[in-house]
């Protein structure tokens, strides 16, 4: 009986190929990933057959066409079905095809984070997504169509080519919009958890890596949180959530620094403390433990 959760092709086999995860049924969708993948080595996986088997250092295209009635049950099913591990050193991007009129925004935006999770690479810019009309790519010489055709094509190539390779000895710099006693605190913690582990905080230059800290007291980040995320480069987040609704401040800052900004977020880069502020996640052992593995992995 063959092993559900393996694949007996070569690792040589299975890296050159991207991987094209099918949502939905596909109208429109189909005539632009024709298009775009057109010069590209790929294999295309139903939502089923890929939750059935772990990946390891894949380029996944998430390709959704979205539900006319808002829906979505397909999306939903994956982003809430992705194993712990199941995509170890792989590289994510999504393309949501409004065809029928559905939207699908904030749960493609849970599905790179599941992906995330999961062990995935999120490129800068991830999200290509379209309306029925097409209106958002209604400008220059080329019909709406081309335009949308070639944009798929341009984020399959930043796919493709993404480099996730990390410095083994990092230059990071911590932004917060966390003031006072806290603050430096926090910053004079991981400052020297990432000398321990090789790195450096530095507050000029350049860097390789931000770990953004916050606190989520009404439910969306504010302002001064939100330009703190126009940098570039690997992005880690630790949110400390002492009020409810974290997942949607996460979507919030994924939105800013990821899909419209240019951070690319690597594996596991989102830890939450849900139901502590800054102060108590710092007096508990426990959560520092964590905040200890999370930069483990990352540095």
């Amino acid at each position: 009986m063959q092993n559900e959760d393996r694949d007996t092709r070569t690792t040589e086999e299975l890296n050159d190929k991207l991987l094209v995860v099918s949502v939905g049924t596909h109208t429109r969708l189909g005539d632009v990933l024709e298009f775009a993948l057109s010069e590209i080595d790929f294999e295309t996986q139903n939502v089923e057959g890929f939750l059935r088997v772990n990946h390891i250092n894949r380029r996944v295209l998430f390709a959704v066409s979205t539900d006319a009635t808002g829906e979505n049950a397909k999306l939903r099913e994956l982003a809430a079905n992705i194993k712990a591990n199941a995509l170890e050193h792989c590289v994510c991007a999504a393309i949501a095809d409004g065809a029928t009129g559905g939207e699908a925004h904030l749960d493609m935006i849970r599905l790179l984070r599941a992906a995330n999770a999961a062990g995935a690479s999120v490129i800068p810019k991830p999200l290509l997504e379209s309306g029925r009309g097409l209106r958002q790519f209604a400008h220059g010489k080329e019909t709406p169509f081309v335009q949308y055709r070639m944009q798929a094509r341009e984020l399959i190539a930043r796919l493709h080519g993404a480099q996730t390779e990390t410095n083994e000895n990092p230059r990071v710099r911590l932004v917060t919009a966390l003031e006072g006693g806290v603050a430096h605190d926090w910053r004079e913690y991981l400052s020297r958890l990432i000398e321990s582990k090789g790195g450096e905080l530095l507050d000029i230059g350049e860097t390789d890596e931000t770990i953004l800290l916050c606190e989520n007291t009404e439910g969306l980040p504010n302002d001064k949180t939100l330009l703190l995320l126009a940098g570039s480069g690997r992005l880690r987040i630790l949110l400390a959530s002492p009020a409810t609704g974290s997942e949607l401040y996460t979507a919030c800052l994924i939105k800013r620094a990821c899909l419209r900004g240019n951070y690319m977020i690597p594996p596991r880069a989102i830890l939450v403390f849900d139901g502590m502020s800054a102060v108590e996640t710092m007096a508990s052992k426990a959560e520092m433990d964590r905040v200890k593995a999370h930069l483990e992995y990352g540095v």
